[in-house]
């Protein structure tokens, strides 16, 4: 019988050289097989042998070591360890009470009483134990309960093909109510295309000396309205009043592209297409 924690906090233990714990393992191991659990022979030359000690580590060992087994008082040619004589009395109890209890049947043993004459077991049954109150459920739920339960899979292929919904009043037991509608994503708000006396309005408050700066608001208006009013062609415009600044912005860059003659009539970013009467497109 070991115990770790009995072992290793001992307060001897802790103190002692890597052989010595090994030693005083294998006095406890060899102690415990003998014949009587908890004894070893008294002879020295014996114990050292059975803790595989050099004779210079007996040397230095010896008295640490003999203090975990002194001399049994009954018997001087033995040494014993009490902790382990103290777990064998434990144990052989116990298996005497276990033997006498399987001989007995197994069943507690029953005593007469002195007033009435009835019998009574030494060990009353307890007492059974009462079931909750069962909890009332509706018609609709008692159905679902009793539903016959499927496996995963064919329960998966069930619920995808089952089109029947039941609302909440239902699976309840209250009134009939119709179903709600699904609520519907809200869509972002596209803004209104400003008209083109908006854009020469706001193109005259912002370049009041450009003289060409009505012109740059119609060519703004006619390609932007080619497309929908979708900056590259793609996203909705969010703002015209920040594009129309950006198409001032880069006035310079197209015109420049042009030759500085004109300016460009169209911001498309992909070459035109080659005149070729074979395409149908």
């Amino acid at each position: 019988m070991f115990y770790t924690g009995d072992f290793l906090s001992s307060p001897d233990v802790q103190l002692m050289e890597v052989h010595e714990v090994g030693a005083y393992c294998l006095l406890l191991f060899n102690s415990w097989q003998s014949d009587r659990p908890g004894y070893l022979p008294a002879d020295e030359n014996r114990i050292r042998r059975t803790a595989r000690l050099t004779t210079e580590q007996w040397a230095t060992s010896r008295e640490l070591l003999l203090s975990k087994f002194p001399l049994a008082p009954d018997d001087p040619t033995h040494r014993y360890n009490p902790r382990l004589v103290q777990e064998a009395v434990k144990q052989a109890t116990k298996r005497e009470r276990l033997a006498a209890n399987g001989r007995k049947g197994g069943r507690p043993e029953k005593q007469l009483l002195p007033g009435n004459n009835q019998l009574v077991s030494q060990n009353p049954p307890a007492a059974p134990e009462i079931p909750p109150a069962k909890q009332l459920l509706s018609t609709t739920k008692q159905k679902l309960s009793t539903k016959k339960q499927l496996p995963p899979k064919e329960k998966a292929i069930e619920k995808a093909f089952n089109f029947t919904f039941t609302t909440s009043n239902e699976v309840e037991g209250g009134a009939d109510a119709p179903p709600s509608a699904p609520a519907k994503p809200e869509r972002k708000k596209i803004p209104t295309p400003p008209l083109l006396a908006d854009v020469q309005a706001y193109a005259a408050a912002q370049h009041p000396g450009s003289a060409d700066a009505q012109a740059e608001a119609a060519a703004f208006c006619d390609h932007y309205e080619s497309n929908g009013w979708r900056v590259s062609g793609k996203t909705p415009m969010a703002d015209w009043r920040a594009a129309f600044r950006g198409w001032m912005r880069r006035r310079s860059q197209f015109q420049a592209a042009h030759g500085g003659t004109q300016p460009a009539p169209s911001r498309a970013r992909t070459a035109p297409k080659p005149n070729d009467p074979t395409r149908w497109s």
